[in-house]
């Protein structure tokens, strides 16, 4: 009997030995202490071309007469602004709508049609900034009925520039707060471990420009459009060890 419990007794501890497995890390496999920091900065770069929106709108009582009255002024439009030397590929139509006047009628209580109209926004990109307002004044003066906006943005060159030099500031942001971290709590900051970006963005200045052609009164003096500064951000994550 004895013999029996303590064969038993054997091949419990086996299998409970079998289930159960003993690991030894080394030191280089147990976690290591580390710090976490954001890193950010925010800089400016001088804008190196700009986007002006130009708009043409023309009403017809037929949708024909609207769009042969748009087509026209548009043609006179891009033809001042290549003359005055914008390319061809500088030029793209970003929007266009055909689509009937109306208004309402409170006494039959029904929406009355008074004909149609065409709008027609032309996007404007040029890297001579100093004659900006000269764009403008061509395309109101040969039939530009709005001006939308100007937006003063970065060529990708210059963009890319921009964010090797925010991204650059952020890191070092990242390190001398790190450094301070590991000074506060008298320990030694080691090498990086791992860096993300958090976040990237450049924003091009908008200056809107609610001018209508028909309130100018005819032919003006160009409008001075002064170039503003484009802002530039980037935000990291460094992990540094430390012991």
């Amino acid at each position: 009997m004895n013999k029996l419990y303590i064969i038993i007794s054997m091949f419990v501890l086996a299998v409970l030995l079998a289930a159960c497995q003993i690991t030894v890390q080394s030191p280089e496999d147990q976690a290591r202490n580390t710090v976490s920091v954001n890193g950010m900065a925010q800089l400016k770069a001088n804008p190196d071309e700009v986007t002006i929106m130009l708009r043409v709108e023309t009403n017809g009582t037929t949708p024909k007469e609207a769009q042969d009255k748009n087509s026209a002024a548009m043609a006179a439009v891009q033809r001042a602004l290549k003359n005055a030397g914008i390319a061809d590929k500088d030029l793209e139509t970003t929007n266009y709508n055909l689509y009937p006047n109306t208004y309402w009628d409170y006494e039959t209580q029904r929406q009355i049609e008074t004909g149609y109209k065409v709008s027609h926004t032309l996007k404007v990109k040029t890297k001579d900034l100093s004659k900006v307002g000269d764009f403008i004044q061509l395309g109101v003066d040969a039939g530009a009925t709005n001006v939308d906006g100007v937006n003063f943005g970065l060529s990708k060159a210059s963009e890319r520039d921009a964010k090797d030099a925010a991204l650059r500031q952020a890191t070092q942001d990242a390190r001398q707060k790190a450094e301070a971290l590991a000074d506060g709590l008298d320990v030694r900051l080691g090498k990086v471990v791992s860096v993300s970006i958090n976040e990237y963005n450049v924003m091009p200045y908008f200056r809107g420009i609610p001018m209508i052609a028909e309130a100018m009164g005819g032919k003006a003096e160009a409008p001075p459009i002064q170039p503003q500064e484009v802002d530039v951000s980037a935000n990291v994550q460094v992990v540094f060890e430390i012991a």
